[in-house]
């Protein structure tokens, strides 16, 4: 018999050990949509999903986890980008949702690594992003596009457009994303 704790790392280990398939082995052509999400399914935080259409790349957040009662030592989790390693150049973008930490709280982490792609936010979520950037000193890399209106529509890349909507949150200035 499997305890949900063995269950829930037998999860991990796949979800970290597995690739998306690749165009070489035939699976999936260029023109499709890849939806590949390196956090926040089947656990509360480390929301980060990847969109890939050709050659183009958008982020949508960038979020920690915090540990788990039997993770002494551990003070957060964060997502694993090595998808998107060699890939840097194709990120147009990276959307935050909201200014959460399990949405924003992996971005001093991350945008370094991935080369400071431009980041698009609500007022309050890029004041969220740069006071933990700040911590790092590393908040003048920040390339920052404020989000003024729900009703705003962004073009990333040839084949990316975004447009947002107002969500109810527990936090202000949250936005749907389609």
């Amino acid at each position: 018999m499997v305890s949900a704790r063995t269950h829930r790392t037998i999860r991990t280990v796949r979800r970290r050990t597995s690739k998306p398939p690749t165009k070489e082995a035939g699976r999936i052509s260029a023109d499709e949509l890849r939806i590949i999400p390196l956090g926040g399914l089947e656990e509360v935080g480390r929301n980060m999903t990847v969109f890939e259409y050709n050659d183009d790349i958008i982020i949508l957040d960038m979020g920690l986890q915090f540990p788990e009662e039997d993770m002494p030592g551990i003070d957060y989790i964060i997502p694993d980008i090595r998808y998107l390693e060699g890939k840097e150049k194709n990120i147009r973008g990276v959307i935050l949702s909201h200014g959460h930490l399990d949405h924003i709280g992996a971005a001093p982490h991350l945008l370094p690594k991935l080369g400071w792609p431009p980041v698009y936010a609500s007022r309050l979520t890029l004041v969220l992003l740069r006071k933990r950037l700040e911590e790092s000193n590393l908040a003048q890399y920040l390339v920052a596009h404020e989000i003024t209106s729900a009703s705003e529509e962004i073009n990333l890349g040839d084949y990316f457009k975004v447009n947002f909507f107002e969500v109810t949150h527990s936090i202000m200035d949250a936005l749907g994303i389609i």
